[in-house]
């Protein structure tokens, strides 16, 4: 068999004891081959992990430009297209394809998309994990697939990985609130199946904890991923006897939703989000902001992929970035970072 990388047509051929135009004909389901002799081919594609190159075919030109697969949890979230920009924005310097989907945080969704961008054959994988095993990526990365995980580390594999410090970010943040006052902290938390809603939470529940103070389950509302759902969750909480003062959001969508709840029922709450809120009509009083930046972690993942791809084959990395706390201020608007 070729070595190193994947699996080739030709060592499908050589494997099955066929010619490359027989295998050719076989995988793709052409007619003139015997089901007997497609039979024996289709078994030694799979015994070898071979995957049809279907953007090869695709290509009129007979090149097939190199490609880079991006697979992102959603390209609605103002997030993820931040992260998908700052990687267009470093693969541009190179001839590389970007390839951009999106999972919706489903395992099985996943699993289907990463076939699919490897039976194009792309070059290396930069994924935003789905909650989920995913050991299924072991026999590409032997057969030389580059991945890099960002924001979330994969489960199952061992690959470079870029994450931001969710912890201590939403610990400085609670910290903050804690330090003006507050003793009955929301939080507004998408699924905590996702490691960045449990780091989060975790974060959360550290700072309450340094200052002595409970964690209320009721104050915590773990459905609250969109904005309908964060709006409910503090309607519900503050019908409570001892209402929140403040919340956590773990993003900008349950941000939105704590926004809106306030403005509906005239209650006005502190509070703080992770990256910005992108309805300026809504901030009032203005948030504290945990900045992930997503544009740093795109790029920042993009270009340990093309060092894999310039040949670096040292063991795999794990990047943490830290946050930025930043406080809006009462009066101006004009962010200022905190000191934490």
């Amino acid at each position: 068999m070729s070595a190193p990388g994947r699996p080739t047509l030709a060592d499908v051929a050589r494997r099955a004891g066929v010619s490359l135009k027989t295998a050719s004909r076989a995988v793709n389901g052409e007619y003139g081959v015997a089901p007997e002799t497609a039979d024996r081919v289709l078994h030694a594609a799979r015994e070898l992990g071979f995957r049809p190159n279907r953007m090869a075919r695709s290509l009129a030109s007979g090149r097939a430009t190199a490609a880079v697969g991006l697979v992102i949890a959603g390209v609605a979230d103002p997030f993820f297209s931040m992260v998908a920009g700052s990687v267009e924005n470093v693969l541009a310097t190179r001839d590389l394809q970007l390839i951009t989907a999106s999972h919706g945080d489903d395992p099985d969704r996943q699993r289907t998309l990463v076939q699919a961008l490897v039976e194009r054959r792309v070059d290396g994988l930069l994924l935003v994990p789905a909650p989920g095993d995913a050991s299924y990526l072991a026999r590409e990365l032997d057969h030389g697939l580059v991945v890099v995980a960002l924001d979330r580390p994969l489960e199952g594999v061992t690959v470079d990985t870029v994450t931001v410090d969710n912890r201590s970010g939403a610990a400085d943040a609670v910290r903050q609130l804690i330090a003006a006052g507050h003793r009955r902290i929301a939080l507004l938390s998408g699924d905590t199946r996702l490691w960045t809603c449990r780091e989060r939470l975790q974060g959360y529940r550290t700072a309450l904890a340094e200052a002595g103070l409970g964690s209320d389950p009721e104050l915590i509302a773990s459905s609250a991923a969109d904005a309908a759902g964060a709006q409910q969750a503090i309607e519900r909480m503050l019908r409570l006897p001892d209402p929140p003062t403040a919340f956590l959001a773990t993003s900008p969508l349950p941000g939105r939703g704590g926004f809106r709840a306030m403005r509906a029922s005239g209650v006005q709450l502190d509070a703080a989000t992770f990256d910005d809120v992108s309805d300026p009509d809504l901030l009032s009083p203005p948030p504290l902001v945990v900045q992930s930046g997503p544009e740093r972690l795109g790029a920042l993942a993009a270009r340990m992929m093309l060092e894999r791809l310039d040949g670096f084959t040292g063991p795999a990395r794990s990047v943490v970035l830290p946050t930025t706390l930043l406080d809006a201020g009462p009066a101006a608007g004009i962010a200022t970072e905190v000191t934490a």
